[in-house]
């Protein structure tokens, strides 16, 4: 099919499916009589560049590809400003529709043929140097001859955030690799293994390969992931081999270089069942180059979990196999006879030698332990008594007890959001009027400690405590405010609705402010001072910038407050907002809660980095919501 085909050529017959860009429909080929299925962009998106460019490089992707176990592309075409994608038709069910179903349940011999499907289609994507990236059960059809069918090769590899499984359905962000999640690329084949690893594990298993809680967000229960081990099968009951489970484990490894290097690799694998060592998936490759020894098959000794995860002691069963080295007669051979042993001289002056090496070696032990064990606890022990000065890290759970925020209530009030002034930036025009309903605001930005009370495992040194937090993804917040409000008996705001993270105004928990409120809250409130910064014209006396702060954040509240009792809201970190960043041209109608969309969030404040300017009140700046930098951190507000 070339470009200049018209739609007339095609008769809809249903709506498959609807996400919040695109829509997909079973059409009709009036010309072959054939089933097709038809992608196209919603009105609403219909002269979106972007959005019209990523189904054009679907389409031109999927054009490269023909696979028995790869859904054809047809062609594009546009009609009426609409850029449609045409695909064939395929019988069956979508694996997540599968998996949905109450009864699920699927053989091992099917998942095995499925797993390996699955790996020769990627085999065949990856010759042609074709990446997934969005590999999950919503786009692996399953035919009626029980034969797989994938789709979805070349679009965005953020296209999860789009996404609005139903409730019963598992959330693609699920089973994307953890470096596309993040953003960390270049990506390269193996970011596909990880998600093979996951599906595969789903259909062995009958679930993830992780405990999740379903309390949080999508996002925040991937963002847990990074840092769970596989579950080993036998905990859940599920007899799949040992081989067969390290295979998936290794597939699964959060670092990158620690997978199979590409699909065919993987394949093999599975094919020759390979026993390959364990490792553990959060390990890093600079602790395994340390432990690797040179026979292959060897097990890499690391200490786990014995709470999370049992390892069968497959060396016992191995052992009781090997012959022993002096074989004594059986019971039926020698019934009431003593097992002689030869009595060789020069055994005998062998064993003796061998008697004080074992002597000799067991006192060796017993000086070791004795002497790093015990004397060395006392020695530490008074050190730690003597210097009181020593830091002190918390990195245990329970460690840091959890504590409600103090928050400073805001009253509403009507105010002028922007600026006009001659050294505004030209995003900071037009000023409007914006009604702020009352609310309550930390007063200090969110510390170490303090998050420390959410995440048990994150380590703190003591110096530290009252620094604010930094190197947080927008997302890795949002975590912290739903679960920060489990832990203080409120209702968390944050969820994932019609295909992105909703923010529920009227809930009780923590929640970041809106940007507009973050300056109502910066400009003193009802107060609506002039100031240049928050508090102060004099820069010097309420705020942290490139020209005082000797190169890094400081301990929150250590300046000046502003009328409300809001310290730092001018320089130290900026602080990540609610809104998505535009233009206040673009933004008026809905500046209370921001545009419903948007690639970057929006930041205030400005941070110890930056000069005068950047920390103004009126100053907008922005970041990709996983951006990780040591000058962004947060406070939080609640609805009053």
């Amino acid at each position: 099919m070339n470009n200049t085909t018209n739609s007339i050529a095609y008769t809809i017959v249903q709506k498959l499916h609807q996400s919040r860009k695109y829509c997909v429909y079973k059409a009709k080929d009036n010309t072959t009589g054939k089933f097709v299925v038809l992608k196209v962009n919603e009105r609403q998106w219909r002269n979106d560049p972007s959005c019209l460019q990523a189904l054009r490089e679907e389409g031109e992707t999927g054009l490269r590809l023909n696979h028995p176990y790869i859904r054809k592309t047809i062609g594009l075409f546009e009609d009426d400003g609409a850029l449609f994608l045409v695909s064939e038709y395929v019988e069956g069910e979508t694996l997540d529709e599968i998996i949905a179903q109450t009864h699920f349940k699927i053989s091992s011999e099917l998942a095995r043929k499925w797993t390996l499907q699955i790996l020769e289609a990627l085999i065949y994507a990856q010759q042609s140097g074709i990446l997934h990236l969005n590999l999950n059960p919503a786009n692996i059809i399953i035919t009626s001859s029980q034969d797989i069918k994938i789709f979805g090769f070349g679009k965005d590899p953020q296209s999860w955030k789009y996404a609005n499984p139903e409730d019963n359905k598992y959330h693609p962000v699920l089973f994307i690799a953890p470096e596309v999640f993040l953003g960390h690329k270049p990506f390269d084949f193996r970011a596909d293994l990880y998600s093979v690893g996951v599906i595969s594990y789903l259909l062995f298993c009958g679930q993830l390969p992780w405990y999740l809680d379903h309390r949080l967000s999508p996002s925040a229960q991937k963002n847990k992931t990074l840092d769970q081990i596989v579950i080993n099968p036998h905990i859940l009951g599920k007899l799949i081999p040992e081989w067969l489970f390290k295979i998936l484990n290794k597939a699964l490894m959060i670092e990158p270089s620690l997978r199979f290097n590409n699909a065919e690799e993987m394949h093999s694998a599975i094919i020759s069942e390979r026993d390959i060592p364990y490792v553990p998936c959060t390990i890093k490759s600079n602790i395994i180059s340390s432990q690797k020894t040179s026979v292959e098959g060897t097990k890499v000794s690391s200490q786990v979990d014995s709470s999370t995860f049992t390892k069968p002691n497959l060396s016992a069963t191995q052992d009781a196999k090997k012959e022993p080295s002096v074989k004594p007669a059986t019971k039926s051979e020698n019934q009431g006879q003593q097992i002689v042993i030869t009595t060789d001289p020069s055994l005998h002056k062998m064993q003796k030698t061998l008697k004080i090496i074992a002597i000799i070696s067991a006192g060796i032990v017993i000086y070791i332990i004795f002497k790093y064990a015990i004397i060395k606890g006392i020695q530490n022990a008074i050190k730690a008594k003597k210097e009181s000065t020593m830091i002190t890290q918390f990195s245990q759970e329970g460690t840091i007890p959890n504590q409600p925020l103090d928050l400073n209530a805001i009253e509403g009030d009507s105010t002028i959001i922007g600026s006009m002034e001659p050294y505004a930036d030209p995003d900071e025009f037009p000023p409007h009027t914006v009604f702020i309903p009352s609310f309550y605001i930390s007063p200090y930005e969110i510390t170490m400690e303090q998050w420390a009370m959410v995440f048990p495992g994150y380590k703190l040194i003591d110096e530290e405590k009252d620094l604010p937090v930094t190197n947080v993804t927008f997302d890795e917040v949002i975590q912290f405010c739903n679960e920060k409000s489990v832990l203080d008996g409120l209702q968390p705001c944050y969820e994932y609705v019609d295909n992105y993270l909703a923010c529920d105004f009227k809930a009780s928990g923590y929640r970041l402010p809106t940007e507009a409120e973050w300056e109502f809250a910066a400009k003193e409130g009802k107060y609506d001072t002039e100031y240049m910064y928050s508090g102060s014209n004099k820069i010097e006396q309420v705020a942290w910038y490139v020209e005082n702060s000797e190169g890094h954040s400081h301990p929150v509240g250590e300046k000046k407050s502003n009328k409300l009792k809001l310290y730092d809201m001018s320089g130290n970190v900026s602080e990540w907002v609610w809104d998505w960043y535009a233009p206040y041209s673009d933004n008026v109608l809905t500046s209370l809660t921001g545009p419903e969309s948007g690639s970057v969030k929006v930041i205030r404040g400005g941070s110890w980095k930056d000069p005068a300017n950047e920390v103004r009140i009126t100053n907008r700046s922005y970041a990709k919501p996983y951006t990780k930098t040591n000058y962004i951190g947060f406070r939080v507000v609640r609805s009053k």
